[in-house]
């Protein structure tokens, strides 16, 4: 697990910061500490499959639409991912994200929730070079 919850960064919200090598693999993390937040995920299954693609100018633009679209579809369509295989490349606009998701429905019966993920929020969002890869930051507004 590359991620960690920040405490006491927001009182009614959640932090959590995450590294990786890549930016493919930050993405995948920062999904996965967006959906830890919201279920247990050893109780959810990979039944159902989803694509996303999304453009932006800048890689903290990509990443906040993301994690923002997964909110979305957690709220429209009751869905939860327990894995994201995410790719993000160059573009002529700027950065393009495509993304693999494999997750399933929320049953109230089967999965364990957590907490109601909102928002996310644009206090303390980053996303960060460093010497050993990348590293982004994002409030969770519940």
């Amino acid at each position: 697990m590359a991620h960690k919850f920040l405490e006491d960064v927001a009182i009614s919200d959640i932090a959590f910061s995450t590294s990786a090598p890549s930016l493919n693999k930050l993405f995948s993390e920062c999904a996965f500490a967006l959906e830890e937040t919201m279920a247990d995920l050893k109780t959810l299954r990979s039944a159902k499959a989803k694509s996303i693609t999304i453009e932006a100018d800048l890689p903290e633009k990509l990443l906040y639409s993301f994690l923002s679209e997964l909110v979305f579809l957690k709220d429209s369509k009751g869905l939860l991912f327990k894995s994201a295989k995410c790719r993000v490349s160059e573009s002529k606009k700027g950065w393009k994200l495509r993304a693999q998701l494999r997750g399933e429905k929320i049953n109230r019966r089967r999965h364990v929730l957590r907490n109601d993920v909102k928002a996310v929020t644009m206090h303390l969002f980053k996303i960060t070079k460093t010497k050993r890869g990348w590293k982004a930051t994002a409030v969770l507004d519940i």
